[in-house]
């Protein structure tokens, strides 16, 4: 990794760097930015807007309404982890923060993920306590992925509907955690963490392969360099899930099916069965290869479902749905 210039243009020692990825949200990004601006860090910091070949104008917007940040367009779309580590390499802040797009920072969250990092040197990565759009507590802190996730993790059935019982607990830590203090996790969020650049030089870049376990597998890094994850709920930040690129057009949703269940095929690889051939890792493709033919018919149906209701709706003068959600 490059060892870019720890110092801003005004010469003045950058803190932060917050680091924004983006891919055809250009009004999500402008509130986002926006957020940063009405509640920005005490410290130096600076922003970096990576924009992954959008097509809706966003370097435009950018350039035009915050041309205090730092743009950097690619000429093709790398998606996230490459676009993350472009920043990676041409941020100076002495502590590194991934934000998503679809975020809206709010006070004194970015100030509090600082505090607590320079008061933890045992923290290689802290995570702000993310919000749903109608307030509630999202599931962003984990157990790292093991085989029980299929079956006990944010996606499944199981606790979609029974949450409360001890295994999904177990996974979901929010559930099993007071909420009122910071504590280790296994992994924590990518759509909002900060980092030490020391830590950041150690680990590595993100996994270009991976999307959807891009966190978990560098929180998992991060644990092998000897380092803590921490929750910290005292910073908080909204994150609009999956409206930052995954829900934008039905083969974007379709996509993502494909790249959930690839990205927990390499996660298992790297970190849980390392031994090719072995019954148990057969057992492990065959699982996931069913449960991604079920996700994907489940989502397709999704998706016909939404385009006959919406048709229906233009006919009789109703108003439009919103589009599904990507099905677990």
């Amino acid at each position: 990794m490059p060892d870019p210039k720890a110092e801003g243009e005004a010469g003045h020692a950058v803190t932060v760097s917050i680091i924004i990825a983006t891919y055809n949200a250009r009004e999500l990004l402008a509130d986002c930015l926006q957020s940063i601006r009405q509640n920005p860090p005490s410290e130096p910091y600076e922003i970096i807007v990576v924009d992954d070949a959008s097509t809706d104008g966003t370097s435009e917007m950018v350039r035009a309404r915050f041309s205090d940040a730092r743009l950097f367009t690619n000429k093709i779309n790398s998606h996230y982890a490459t676009s993350n580590n472009l920043a990676f390499g041409q941020a100076r802040g002495r502590y590194l923060y991934l934000l998503n797009n679809d975020t809206i920072v709010l006070p004194q969250a970015i100030d509090s993920m600082l505090a607590f990092l320079r008061d933890h040197p045992d923290a290689g990565a802290v995570g702000s306590k993310l919000l749903n759009e109608d307030g509630t507590i999202q599931w962003s802190v984990k157990s790292l992925p093991n085989l029980g996730s299929a079956v006990f993790g944010a996606r499944s059935i199981i606790s979609r509907f029974f949450p409360g019982n001890p295994f999904t607990r177990k996974h979901l830590m929010h559930l099993d955690r007071d909420l009122t203090k910071p504590f280790v996790a296994g992994y924590v969020s990518s759509a909002s963490v900060m980092m030490p650049r020391e830590v950041v030089r150690k680990v590595g870049d993100l996994d270009w392969r991976l999307s959807y376990h891009v966190d978990a597998d560098y929180c998992k890094r991060i644990s092998n360099a000897g380092y803590n994850n921490y929750y910290l709920p005292t910073a908080t930040v909204i994150h609009l899930n999956h409206k930052g690129g995954t829900m934008v057009s039905p083969r974007r949703r379709l996509r993502s099916v494909v790249e959930f269940h690839r990205g927990s095929y390499i996660y298992y690889c790297k970190h849980i069965e390392q031994t090719a051939g072995v019954p148990k890792k057969i057992v492990v493709v065959v699982g996931l290869l069913v449960r991604f033919f079920v996700s994907l018919v489940a989502q397709a149906l999704s998706e016909l479902g939404y385009i006959v209701t919406t048709f229906a709706a233009k006919i009789l003068g109703g108003l439009r749905r919103q589009p599904p959600p990507m099905a677990e």
